[in-house]
């Protein structure tokens, strides 16, 4: 991938890839992630700074349905995306793809071992701090 994309942030890479699937403002992305609204709204002047989105803030009331509430209110934050924001998704994603397939099988079923071990160990560290905090209270 080329260099100026490297300051893009995994964050950053969730926002576009929203976008790019019709979640294209602030509400709609923090609804379906858990980023807050001031990290996507940062993601957006970020990515619009390096020339992936276009962002502008609609003049106008937006009525939506929000944690079961139908809720009126000012239009969030609008992105859309670049010919430089669609190149690079197609460059992650053909990335993430090529990514293993220089690895052997063997190496494969190493690697899932250690997540697999590393998924125990966060389970039983997990178990060990719910109890804690259970004596606690």
């Amino acid at each position: 991938m080329s260099e100026e994309f490297q300051e893009i942030r995994d964050k950053d890479h969730v926002v576009l890839s929203h976008i790019e699937e019709g979640r294209d403002d602030v509400q709609k992305i923090t609804e379906e992630t858990t980023l807050e609204n001031h990290h996507v709204s940062y993601s957006f002047e970020k990515l619009e700074d390096l020339g992936l989105l276009t962002v502008e803030k609609p003049d106008k009331m937006v009525e939506r349905v929000v944690a079961g509430q139908k809720r009126v209110f000012q239009h969030p934050k609008q992105a859309e995306l670049t010919e430089k924001g669609l190149q690079y998704l197609e460059e992650s994603q053909s990335e993430n793809v090529t990514e293993y397939e220089d690895v052997s099988h063997g190496e494969l079923v190493e690697r899932v071992g250690d997540l697999e071990d590393q998924v125990d160990q966060l389970k039983e560290s997990f178990r060990l701090f719910k109890k804690q905090i259970q004596q606690k209270l």
